[in-house]
C-alpha cells in the first residue's frame, strides 16, 4: 500500500511540475507513432478482430500473452483488495469484472481511432472531391489530402490515405481501394473507398456531378453523426459515474459493525453479487445501444 501511494504521489508531482514542453513532446511522439504510416501498414497485415491488432491500433506496446497475464493479475488484485469489504461471492464477481475492464478499455481505444477518422472525414471528403473535380488522379488527391491533414496534427486518417495512395501506385486500383475499405475502422471511410472505386470505374469526368452530390450528403451525414457521438459520450459518462458513486456510499456503510457482520451471510452476498451483475449488464446494454445509435 505504501509503495502504491508513493507511485501515485510521484505521478502527481510529475504531472503538476514537469516542464510542459517535455509532457507535450512525449505525448506528441506517442501520437505520431500511433498514427504513423508504418503502423497503418502493419495493421493492414493483421486480422482486425485479433488481440494483436487491437493492441497495435490502441498504441499498447505489449505482446498478447503479456496483456492476458496482466488482466489476470488485475482480476486477482481486485479480489484481494475487495475481500476485506466484500468477502465471499462478491469478490468473484468483482474479479471477473476487473479482468474484463482492460479488454473493454482496449475496444474503446480501437473505436476511438474510427471516431477520430469520422471527425476529420467531412473536411477530407471536401478536399478529395475538389481535387478530383480539378482533374487530379485519385492517388495524387489522396496523397495531398493526407499531407494537408497532417499539417494540422497527427491523425489516423492521414496514414490511411497515404497508404492507399502508395498502394494505388503499386497494386491494382480495385485491390488497393477495397483494401482500404476492409481495414478501415470507420464505416464512413469504407464507403468513401467504394465511392472512389466507382468514380474510377465510371471514367472520372462522367461521374463528377454524382460524386459532388454524394460527397455533400456524406459530409452532412458525418457532421450529424459526430454530434450524435458527442451526446452519446455524455450518456456513457453518466452510466460510469453512477456505479462509482454507489460503490463509495457502500464502502462508507461497511464501516458499521452490523453491516460488516451481515456481509458474511450467504443470502446477502448473493443479493450484492446480483446487484453488481445487474449494474455491469446495464452498462453494457447502454453501451451497446449507444454504439448502434451512432
Amino acid at each position: 500500500m505504501i509503495t502504491l501511494v508513493g507511485i501515485l504521489v510521484g505521478l502527481l508531482i510529475y504531472v503538476l511540475f514537469a516542464p510542459r514542453r517535455v509532457r507535450r513532446g512525449e505525448a506528441s511522439q506517442r501520437i505520431a507513432e500511433l498514427y504513423s504510416l508504418e503502423t497503418a501498414r502493419s495493421l493492414s497485415e493483421l486480422k482486425p478482430g485479433s488481440l494483436e491488432y487491437k493492441l497495435l491500433a490502441a498504441g499498447v506496446r505489449m505482446q498478447p500473452v503479456t496483456f492476458r497475464l496482466l488482466t489476470i493479475a488485475i482480476a486477482v488484485a481486485a479480489g484481494v483488495v475487495t475481500w476485506p469489504f466484500l468477502p465471499g461471492l462478491p469478490v468473484l464477481i468483482i474479479g471477473v469484472v476487473a479482468g474484463y475492464l482492460p479488454y473493454a478499455w482496449l475496444d474503446d481505444r480501437v473505436k476511438s481511432r474510427g471516431r477520430e477518422i469520422d471527425r476529420l472525414l467531412p473536411v477530407a471528403v471536401g478536399r478529395i472531391t475538389a481535387g478530383l473535380l480539378a482533374g487530379s488522379s485519385v492517388p495524387e488527391v489522396l496523397q495531398k489530402t493526407g499531407e494537408s491533414l497532417e499539417v494540422e496534427g497527427p491523425n489516423p486518417l492521414t496514414a490511411e490515405l497515404m497508404l492507399t495512395a502508395a498502394e494505388l501506385r503499386s497494386k491494382e486500383r480495385q485491390q488497393a481501394l477495397r483494401g482500404l475499405a476492409a481495414r478501415s475502422p470507420s464505416t464512413s471511410l469504407s464507403n468513401l473507398a467504394y465511392l472512389l472505386d466507382g468514380y474510377s470505374e465510371a471514367g472520372g469526368s462522367k461521374y463528377a456531378e454524382v460524386l459532388q452530390q454524394i460527397s455533400q450528403r456524406i459530409q452532412q451525414i458525418l457532421v450529424a453523426r459526430n454530434r450524435a457521438v458527442a451526446k452519446a459520450g455524455d450518456a456513457l459518462l453518466s452510466a460510469r459515474i453512477i456505479p462509482v458513486v454507489l460503490l463509495i456510499v457502500f464502502l462508507f456503510l461497511t464501516r458499521d459493525p452490523l453491516i460488516q457482520e451481515s456481509l458474511l451471510s450467504l443470502p446477502v452476498q448473493m443479493v450484492i453479487s446480483a446487484g453488481i451483475g445487474m449494474m455491469v449488464l446495464g452498462y453494457l446494454l447502454i453501451r451497446s445501444i449507444v454504439s448502434e445509435a451512432v
